[in-house]
């Protein structure tokens, strides 16, 4: 990857970075302070967040047609300014423990803005890089990504021993942060011969695309499976095991940790090999390092099992963006990302959802009932993703046939 481009790729990563830093302060406590503050069922809470990632999915689509219209960067700034006010608001609904209904009114405006940010920034990185290079640049997004999820949750579990609140408005501040560190270095990059007005039917008419919508549910399963790091093991560990909150803010960190530390090794080793392939083995680490948890009672055992399934994810994330973008004319990246983040988002409101059913209906007679149920669900991803090889031309999977000359100027930055 040429100097400039990888330069791009580390200035997104950063601001993806500082976003996911700012998240795990505060959301992935939200359920643990519905349960443990506002006494809601596991089943009810895992329900309210479910609903609110299902918001998650209309927002997706509709930032990723109107990154293709209006530009990536606008739609990244847009998105986190009106997240900011939200995630301020909810704050003070805690603070001043408000009505449910309000709090929940500003929480899942919270969620739905921030699918805003995601879409549009992965259509910047396919902009400016080859499908050869792009499982390196989503690797570098997933880096930063990392960064922030080993920090923020391990930070946050620490603050909401103190105040929830205090929490959520320490987020809508790094928000605020990195919408001028966007403004400040990153440009956008001038789009000759597009002009059309935004289509959300033809956002939905995409799924025609066979190899898209097979690519979309297999997403949504493992998607799901990975979805347990946030509600499933929170639960089991809060309730069945009785483990303070900054135990959980650990394992969240060393899901983070192990993508930091392999994801360089881990783009590596998925550029010597076919995307689905890989995607296979990634789906494999998943149902070890899920399927193992419910088996354990200690804090290493079960550290062992998240970071097992960290491996996964650090093959997995990378994998699937760069087959979406690989698939993809250049008119239509960021409306294909914006489906897989519809259908990613779908998968973690799902994931979400089940959580709490199987903690509330599953987990008080047998606790590994529900870690085999996610297990067997990682396994049938996997042969999805592997066979996808079919319908998938060598470059479209990761294996280039030609060289494909890099061009020295092919990022704009302030």
């Amino acid at each position: 990857m040429h100097q400039s481009t990888r330069r791009g790729m580390i200035l997104v990563s950063i601001a993806n970075g500082l976003l996911l830093f700012g998240y795990g302060l505060s959301l992935p406590f939200f359920t643990i302070y519905l349960i443990s503050q506002r006494q809601v069922s596991a089943a009810v809470a895992g329900l309210i967040i479910a609903l609110a990632g299902l918001s998650r999915c209309v927002s997706s689509a509709i930032s990723g047609e109107l990154a293709d219209v209006f530009g990536r960067k606008w739609v990244m700034q847009w998105g986190l300014f009106s997240q900011i006010v939200a995630m301020f608001a909810l704050g003070l609904c805690i603070e001043f423990e408000a009505n449910v209904p309000w709090m929940l009114t500003c929480y899942f405006l919270t969620t739905f803005l921030g699918a805003f940010f995601r879409p549009a920034a992965n259509a910047w990185v396919t902009d400016h890089t080859t499908p050869k290079q792009r499982v390196e640049a989503f690797g570098i997004i997933r880096i930063g990504l990392n960064i922030g999820w080993a920090l923020g949750p391990a930070v946050g579990g620490f603050l909401v021993r103190y105040s929830y609140s205090m929490a959520f408005y320490f987020t809508a501040i790094l928000y605020a942060i990195t919408i001028l560190y966007l403004g400040r270095l990153i440009s956008e990059r001038k789009r000759k011969g597009l002009s059309r007005k935004p289509s959300f039917v033809s956002t939905l008419l995409s799924l025609k695309d066979s190899r898209l919508a097979k690519i979309c549910f297999y997403v949504v399963l493992i998607t799901a499976v990975n979805s347990q790091l946030v509600v499933g093991l929170s639960i089991h560990c809060k309730r069945y095991l009785q483990m303070p909150e900054y135990f959980i803010g650990w394992f969240f960190t060393i899901n983070g940790l192990v993508v930091v530390c392999l994801q360089t090794v881990a783009s590596r080793w998925m550029a010597r090999h076919r995307l689905t392939t890989a995607m296979w083995w990634g789906c494999l680490f998943y149902a070890v390092g899920f399927g193992s948890v419910g088996f354990f009672r200690s804090f290493p055992l079960i550290a062992l099992g998240v970071f097992l399934a960290g491996v996964g994810e650090l093959i997995v994330s990378p994998g699937e963006q760069t087959l979406v973008s690989n698939i993809a004319s250049r008119e239509t990246r960021g409306r294909y990302l914006g489906m897989l983040m519809v259908f990613y988002n779908f998968g973690s409101a799902l994931g979400f959802f089940v959580a709490g059913l199987l903690g509330d209906f599953v987990s008080p007679y047998y606790l590994p009932g529900p870690w085999l149920i996610v297990g067997v669900v990682a396994i049938g991803a996997g042969y999805g993703f592997w066979a996808l090889k079919r319908e998938l031309t060598p470059e479209e999977n990761g294996k280039q046939t030609t060289p494909v000359p890099i061009k020295k100027d092919t990022i704009t930055l302030n």
